[in-house]
This record gives C-alpha cells, sequence and structure tokens, in this order.
C-alpha cells in the first residue's frame, strides 16, 4: 500500500490532540475550512498549495485530467482520464480508498478498527425512522477510507435503484487510523447519509456515506443538499447502472458497504488499496 510522505511530528495527529477533539467547534471549523477550501486568490497561494499536496501525498496525476483547478476544492475533486477506471464484473468498489475494517454482520453489529464494536441501526439510521436490517445477519461489511491521493466521488457498485436517502446528522471527527484508535465510535458520531439500494435481482444492500472533518461535506448527484438532508427518510426511486456515479465527499471521509448474505462474498483484507470499479467480490 503507497504510503503519503509526512514531515516531522504531527500534532493532529497525537492522541491528545484527537481526545480533545470533541471540545472543539466543528460547525466553525467547517465554515472557516470551506472559505479557506473555496479560495481562488491569491493566485500563486492556491498553485503553491495543489503542488504541495501533489508532493507530499504522492499523487499521480497520469490519472486524472490536468489542471489549472480554481481552488483547493477543486483539486480535491479533480476527474479522471476516460478509462482511468475500468468497471469490473460483480460488486465493484464504489470508491477509492483503504480497507481499514471488513468481515461479517452478527447480532446487528460490525467492527471499528481494533475490534470495537458498532451497534448497526446506530450506524444506519441514528435516531430516525426504523430500518428493516434482520436481513442483514450473517452478510457483510466493508469500510473504506478515502485517501488523499484518490478519486473522491462514490460510484453505485452494481446495477441498482437507489430507494431513499436517510440523513443522521452529527459531528464532524477526523476519520484517519490514528483518530479511529483514540476516539471511539466515529462511524455513529458523524454526519451520515444513508443510502437504501435494491439490486436489479431485488437484493437490498446499504451504502453508508460518513463525513469527516473540516469541510467534510456529503453531496448526491443531481440532488439538491435539502431535498435529503432532513429528519424524514427521501425517498426517489433512481435506478443506476454498474459504475454510475452516486455523488461525492468535499474532502475526505468514510463509505461502509453493507450486503445481506445473498450478496455478500469474501470481503478484501484490511490494508487493501482499492479502486473505483475494481471487483471487491
Amino acid at each position: 500500500m503507497r504510503t503519503p510522505r509526512r514531515l516531522g511530528f504531527t500534532l493532529h495527529r497525537s492522541a491528545a490532540f484527537l481526545r480533545m477533539y470533541r471540545f472543539f467547534p466543528h460547525t466553525l471549523l467547517g465554515k472557516l475550512s470551506r472559505l479557506v477550501a473555496r479560495a481562488r486568490r491569491p493566485r500563486w497561494i492556491v498553485d503553491l498549495a495543489v503542488r504541495r499536496w501533489i508532493d507530499r501525498a504522492a499523487i499521480s496525476m497520469e490519472e486524472f485530467l490536468p489542471g489549472p483547478f480554481v481552488s483547493l476544492e477543486a483539486f480535491f475533486l479533480r476527474r479522471l482520464r476516460p478509462g482511468a477506471r475500468p468497471i469490473a464484473d460483480g460488486f465493484v468498489a464504489p470508491a477509492d480508498g483503504v480497507v481499514v475494517s471488513a468481515g461479517p454482520i452478527a447480532r446487528g453489529m460490525i467492527l471499528q478498527i481494533k475490534g470495537v464494536p458498532l451497534d448497526l441501526e446506530r450506524l444506519t439510521r441514528g435516531d430516525g425512522p426504523e430500518l428493516p436490517l434482520a436481513t442483514y445477519e450473517g452478510g457483510r461489511y466493508t469500510t473504506i477510507f478515502l485517501t488523499p491521493h484518490g478519486y473522491h466521488y462514490v460510484h453505485m457498485p452494481i446495477p441498482a435503484t437507489l430507494l431513499e436517502v436517510r440523513w443522521i446528522p452529527g459531528r464532524a471527527f477526523p476519520q484517519n487510523q490514528d483518530a479511529l484508535r483514540h476516539i471511539p465510535k466515529i462511524y455513529e458520531r458523524n454526519e451520515r447519509a444513508t443510502l437504501r439500494c435494491r439490486s436489479d435481482d431485488g437484493h437490498e444492500f446499504l451504502l453508508v456515506l460518513v463525513g469527516a472533518s473540516l469541510i467534510g461535506g456529503i453531496h448526491l448527484k443531481a440532488l439538491a443538499r435539502p431535498l435529503w438532508a432532513r429528519r424524514a427518510p427521501f425517498r426517489c426511486n433512481r435506478h443506476f447502472d454498474r459504475g454510475a456515479e452516486l455523488g461525492h465527499f468535499s474532502f475526505g471521509s468514510t463509505v461502509v458497504v453493507l450486503v445481506p448474505p445473498t450478496l455478500a462474498g469474501l470481503p478484501p483484507f484490511i490494508g487493501t488499496e482499492l479502486r473505483m470499479g475494481q471487483k471487491l467480490w
């Protein structure tokens, strides 16, 4: 697995800093981060920041359409060159990223990093209306952390209909490996959007998009946030082909894939670096 270069001591990933993160004003930090990420001037500072990002994260720009990029956010949301992510058969990876946890769904629980149990109901619906989850018992989950050097859009893993979107308000904790070690149950606490989908052969599955620190915005293709970022589930019934774009994150995040036994296969090993469109099982 490729590892981005790190220079010196990183305070923001230390145990003490991360344990204090819950006291930070997440909403204010998000607003300030959006201002910085979307700034287009001074031009030379934006260009310098993009070059530094490419260098420190060891990003291969051969896979992406070339700049110039008008802002840091535009660089983060850079598009792929045609053919850079061929779509395989089967159930494919919905996003670029690293597998941070994977395994069976048992007794309504899945595991976060280092074996921390997560309640499936808390993860997928929070305090919202009931969501039918009994069919997922004995199925599989795969948690994919989107990395700084990858492609940051989320795609449909199999031909399916997006039945509904459930928005779960929450905090904006970071989701890197250090944060997952020191901040309990991040995936139950951060803002989320649960996408309930039905495959063309009638099997339901879930994609849980988990927002992260700072900007952390979740965006769905052709669906304005006010439509679905509300307490009641948003029903949409939109069909997507395998590999069709579903949405994106405004700066890094995580996708949790949850499938019932009828769709399950052996998940990839923890630490596997995935590319959107490659076969998961």
